[in-house]
Protein backbone atom coordinates (compact mmCIF):
# COMPACT_ATOMS: atom_id res chain seq x y z
CA UNK A 1 0.00 0.00 0.00
CA UNK A 2 1.21 3.35 -1.15
CA UNK A 3 2.22 5.89 1.78
CA UNK A 4 -0.12 8.74 2.13
CA UNK A 5 0.96 12.15 2.72
CA UNK A 6 -1.40 15.82 3.23
CA UNK A 7 -0.03 18.88 2.05
CA UNK A 8 -2.28 21.90 3.50
CA UNK A 9 -1.58 24.85 0.41
CA UNK A 10 -0.95 22.51 -2.22
CA UNK A 11 -1.97 23.96 -5.18
CA UNK A 12 1.08 26.21 -6.09
CA UNK A 13 4.48 27.04 -4.56
CA UNK A 14 6.46 25.12 -2.19
CA UNK A 15 2.98 22.74 -1.20
CA UNK A 16 2.94 22.13 -4.79
CA UNK A 17 6.27 21.32 -5.62
CA UNK A 18 6.26 19.25 -2.42
CA UNK A 19 3.20 16.94 -3.40
CA UNK A 20 4.89 16.67 -6.69
CA UNK A 21 8.39 15.18 -5.37
CA UNK A 22 6.47 12.93 -3.08
CA UNK A 23 3.88 11.84 -5.77
CA UNK A 24 7.48 10.66 -7.73
CA UNK A 25 8.23 8.49 -4.55
CA UNK A 26 5.16 6.79 -5.13
CA UNK A 27 3.06 8.33 -2.11
CA UNK A 28 -0.49 8.44 -2.42
CA UNK A 29 -1.20 12.61 -2.36
CA UNK A 30 -3.95 14.53 -0.66
CA UNK A 31 -3.89 18.45 -1.09
CA UNK A 32 -6.16 21.19 0.58
CA UNK A 33 -6.41 24.90 -0.04
CA UNK A 34 -8.99 27.36 -0.78
CA UNK A 35 -9.43 27.81 -4.27
CA UNK A 36 -11.16 24.68 -5.68
CA UNK A 37 -10.33 25.04 -8.82
CA UNK A 38 -6.47 25.65 -8.67
CA UNK A 39 -6.49 22.52 -6.43
CA UNK A 40 -7.95 20.33 -8.91
CA UNK A 41 -6.13 21.75 -11.93
CA UNK A 42 -3.01 20.99 -9.44
CA UNK A 43 -3.89 17.34 -9.04
CA UNK A 44 -3.99 16.71 -12.29
CA UNK A 45 -0.94 17.82 -12.71
CA UNK A 46 0.38 15.69 -10.55
CA UNK A 47 -1.34 12.71 -11.65
CA UNK A 48 -0.97 13.35 -15.18
CA UNK A 49 3.13 13.02 -14.65
CA UNK A 50 3.21 10.33 -12.21
CA UNK A 51 0.27 8.64 -12.53
CA UNK A 52 -0.40 9.15 -8.58
CA UNK A 53 -3.29 8.61 -6.36
CA UNK A 54 -4.06 12.54 -6.27
CA UNK A 55 -7.14 13.95 -4.15
CA UNK A 56 -7.89 17.22 -3.41
CA UNK A 57 -9.87 18.96 -0.97
CA UNK A 58 -11.23 22.82 -0.39
CA UNK A 59 -10.41 24.07 2.91
CA UNK A 60 -9.60 26.88 4.64
CA UNK A 61 -6.75 25.97 7.83
CA UNK A 62 -8.49 28.06 10.16
CA UNK A 63 -12.18 26.78 9.80
CA UNK A 64 -12.27 23.88 11.92
CA UNK A 65 -15.14 22.00 10.04
CA UNK A 66 -13.67 21.78 6.70
CA UNK A 67 -10.79 20.06 8.35
CA UNK A 68 -13.18 17.77 10.27
CA UNK A 69 -14.62 17.36 6.80
CA UNK A 70 -11.53 16.07 5.33
CA UNK A 71 -10.78 14.09 8.53
CA UNK A 72 -13.85 11.82 8.19
CA UNK A 73 -13.49 11.22 4.60
CA UNK A 74 -9.44 10.25 5.17
CA UNK A 75 -10.77 8.09 8.09
CA UNK A 76 -13.85 7.07 6.45
CA UNK A 77 -11.45 5.37 3.57
CA UNK A 78 -9.78 3.69 6.24
CA UNK A 79 -6.29 5.82 5.39
CA UNK A 80 -3.48 6.95 7.76
CA UNK A 81 -0.98 9.24 6.99
CA UNK A 82 2.43 8.98 6.92
CA UNK A 83 3.24 12.97 6.17
CA UNK A 84 1.25 15.99 7.39
CA UNK A 85 2.44 18.90 5.94
CA UNK A 86 1.52 22.43 6.78
CA UNK A 87 2.09 24.82 4.65
CA UNK A 88 -0.57 26.98 4.17
CA UNK A 89 0.26 30.49 4.85
CA UNK A 90 0.10 34.11 4.55
CA UNK A 91 2.27 37.41 4.22
CA UNK A 92 1.50 41.00 3.66
CA UNK A 93 4.16 44.11 4.21
CA UNK A 94 2.54 46.59 6.61
CA UNK A 95 3.84 48.37 9.16
CA UNK A 96 1.26 47.75 12.60
CA UNK A 97 0.41 51.41 12.38
CA UNK A 98 -0.69 50.82 8.55
CA UNK A 99 -3.44 48.35 9.41
CA UNK A 100 -7.15 49.29 8.56
CA UNK A 101 -8.20 47.16 11.58
CA UNK A 102 -7.73 44.53 14.03
CA UNK A 103 -9.33 41.73 11.86
CA UNK A 104 -6.23 42.38 9.21
CA UNK A 105 -4.02 42.73 11.51
CA UNK A 106 -4.80 39.86 13.09
CA UNK A 107 -5.74 37.96 10.03
CA UNK A 108 -1.95 36.04 9.66
CA UNK A 109 -1.64 35.09 13.20
CA UNK A 110 -5.06 33.32 12.46
CA UNK A 111 -3.43 31.70 8.83
CA UNK A 112 0.41 30.89 9.84
CA UNK A 113 -0.22 30.08 13.30
CA UNK A 114 -3.31 29.03 14.71
CA UNK A 115 -4.06 27.58 10.95
CA UNK A 116 -1.17 24.98 11.58
CA UNK A 117 -1.42 24.14 15.23
CA UNK A 118 -5.62 23.68 14.14
CA UNK A 119 -4.74 21.00 11.17
CA UNK A 120 -1.83 19.94 13.60
CA UNK A 121 -4.69 19.09 16.37
CA UNK A 122 -7.48 18.33 13.04
CA UNK A 123 -4.93 15.35 11.26
CA UNK A 124 -2.55 14.18 14.21
CA UNK A 125 -4.42 11.00 15.56
CA UNK A 126 -4.14 9.53 11.77
CA UNK A 127 -0.53 9.50 11.49
CA UNK A 128 1.19 6.18 11.47
CA UNK A 129 3.87 5.03 13.36
CA UNK A 130 7.28 6.49 12.16
CA UNK A 131 5.51 9.09 10.39
CA UNK A 132 6.59 12.16 9.61
CA UNK A 133 4.82 16.22 10.41
CA UNK A 134 6.79 18.86 8.65
CA UNK A 135 5.79 22.65 9.64
CA UNK A 136 7.18 25.46 6.71
CA UNK A 137 8.01 28.43 8.64
CA UNK A 138 10.32 31.29 7.90
CA UNK A 139 13.76 32.82 8.04
CA UNK A 140 11.28 35.36 9.22
CA UNK A 141 10.38 33.36 12.53
CA UNK A 142 14.20 33.51 13.18
CA UNK A 143 14.60 37.16 13.53
CA UNK A 144 12.58 40.65 13.21
CA UNK A 145 11.97 42.39 9.87
CA UNK A 146 10.03 45.86 10.09
CA UNK A 147 7.18 45.64 7.59
CA UNK A 148 6.53 41.90 8.82
CA UNK A 149 5.60 42.53 12.01
CA UNK A 150 2.46 39.94 12.20
CA UNK A 151 4.21 37.58 9.87
CA UNK A 152 7.58 36.92 11.67
CA UNK A 153 5.53 37.41 14.73
CA UNK A 154 3.31 33.87 13.48
CA UNK A 155 6.01 32.36 12.30
CA UNK A 156 8.50 32.43 15.09
CA UNK A 157 5.36 31.50 16.51
CA UNK A 158 5.32 28.06 14.44
CA UNK A 159 8.56 27.20 15.19
CA UNK A 160 8.58 27.31 19.28
CA UNK A 161 5.08 25.30 18.15
CA UNK A 162 7.29 22.36 16.35
CA UNK A 163 9.98 22.57 18.56
CA UNK A 164 7.20 21.78 21.78
CA UNK A 165 4.91 19.29 19.75
CA UNK A 166 8.61 17.29 18.47
CA UNK A 167 8.97 16.93 22.70
CA UNK A 168 5.51 15.95 23.14
CA UNK A 169 5.62 13.30 20.45
CA UNK A 170 9.31 11.84 21.12
CA UNK A 171 8.09 8.48 22.58
CA UNK A 172 5.43 8.00 20.17
CA UNK A 173 7.57 7.40 16.83
CA UNK A 174 6.01 10.38 15.26
CA UNK A 175 9.22 13.07 13.86
CA UNK A 176 8.65 17.03 13.97
CA UNK A 177 10.54 18.72 11.49
CA UNK A 178 10.45 22.78 10.47
CA UNK A 179 11.64 24.66 7.47
CA UNK A 180 12.47 28.09 7.29
CA UNK A 181 13.12 29.14 4.06
CA UNK A 182 13.85 32.96 2.75
CA UNK A 183 12.69 34.31 -0.19
CA UNK A 184 10.83 31.86 -2.82
CA UNK A 185 9.95 32.73 -6.14
CA UNK A 186 6.08 31.60 -5.73
CA UNK A 187 3.42 33.34 -6.56
CA UNK A 188 2.57 34.35 -3.06
CA UNK A 189 6.16 35.81 -2.95
CA UNK A 190 5.39 37.86 -6.59
CA UNK A 191 2.05 39.14 -5.01
CA UNK A 192 4.39 40.15 -1.89
CA UNK A 193 6.87 41.98 -3.42
CA UNK A 194 4.87 43.66 -5.94
CA UNK A 195 3.19 45.10 -3.35
CA UNK A 196 5.78 46.10 -0.76
CA UNK A 197 7.00 50.06 -0.36
CA UNK A 198 9.86 51.07 -1.86
CA UNK A 199 12.00 51.30 1.22
CA UNK A 200 11.62 47.48 1.76
CA UNK A 201 13.06 47.33 -1.47
CA UNK A 202 16.57 48.45 -0.16
CA UNK A 203 18.05 45.77 1.54
CA UNK A 204 20.56 42.95 0.59
CA UNK A 205 18.04 40.16 -0.11
CA UNK A 206 19.34 38.17 -2.82
CA UNK A 207 17.76 36.52 -5.82
CA UNK A 208 14.66 34.03 -4.70
CA UNK A 209 15.46 30.18 -4.63
CA UNK A 210 12.69 28.09 -7.44
CA UNK A 211 10.34 26.50 -5.52
CA UNK A 212 11.59 22.77 -7.30
CA UNK A 213 14.84 23.38 -5.50
CA UNK A 214 13.32 24.97 -1.91
CA UNK A 215 11.12 21.28 -1.61
CA UNK A 216 13.97 19.25 -2.76
CA UNK A 217 16.43 20.43 -0.26
CA UNK A 218 13.58 20.36 2.63
CA UNK A 219 12.50 17.08 1.74
CA UNK A 220 16.06 15.72 1.91
CA UNK A 221 16.46 17.19 5.10
CA UNK A 222 13.23 16.18 6.64
CA UNK A 223 14.31 12.30 5.34
CA UNK A 224 17.11 13.16 7.11
CA UNK A 225 15.73 13.49 10.56
CA UNK A 226 16.56 17.58 10.75
CA UNK A 227 14.39 19.02 13.21
CA UNK A 228 15.18 22.74 11.68
CA UNK A 229 15.87 22.47 8.16
CA UNK A 230 17.93 25.99 6.51
CA UNK A 231 17.79 26.01 3.27
CA UNK A 232 20.48 28.53 2.83
CA UNK A 233 24.14 29.88 4.06
CA UNK A 234 23.06 33.27 4.75
CA UNK A 235 20.12 32.11 6.74
CA UNK A 236 22.87 29.87 8.82
CA UNK A 237 24.98 32.51 8.78
CA UNK A 238 22.79 34.64 10.75
CA UNK A 239 21.22 32.14 12.83
CA UNK A 240 24.92 31.91 14.33
CA UNK A 241 24.80 35.77 14.52
CA UNK A 242 21.95 36.07 16.58
CA UNK A 243 22.35 32.81 18.75
CA UNK A 244 26.73 33.64 19.26
CA UNK A 245 26.78 37.61 19.39
CA UNK A 246 25.66 39.98 22.17
CA UNK A 247 21.82 41.34 21.74
CA UNK A 248 23.65 44.80 21.04
CA UNK A 249 26.13 43.68 18.61
CA UNK A 250 23.29 41.31 17.23
CA UNK A 251 21.07 44.53 16.78
CA UNK A 252 23.73 46.55 15.15
CA UNK A 253 24.11 44.44 12.62
CA UNK A 254 20.79 43.58 11.74
CA UNK A 255 19.89 47.05 11.64
CA UNK A 256 22.27 47.68 9.08
CA UNK A 257 21.31 44.45 6.86
CA UNK A 258 17.57 45.07 7.17
CA UNK A 259 15.69 47.95 5.59
CA UNK A 260 13.56 50.25 8.17
CA UNK A 261 10.63 53.29 6.97
CA UNK A 262 11.86 56.57 6.02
Amino acid sequence: MDKVALITGGSSGIGFEIAKKLAEKKYSIIITGRNLEKLQKAADNIRSLYNADVEAFSSDTTDEESLKKIFLQIKAKKEKLDMLILNAGSVSTKLVSEYANTKDLKREIDINLWGTILATYIFLPLLNKGGKILLISSAFGLMGAAGYTTYCASKAGVINFADALRRELLNKEISVHVACPSDIDTPMYRKEYKNMPEWMKKDARGAAMKPEKAADIILKKCFKNKFLIILTADILSLILLIKLTPIRFKNYILDKIFPIPD
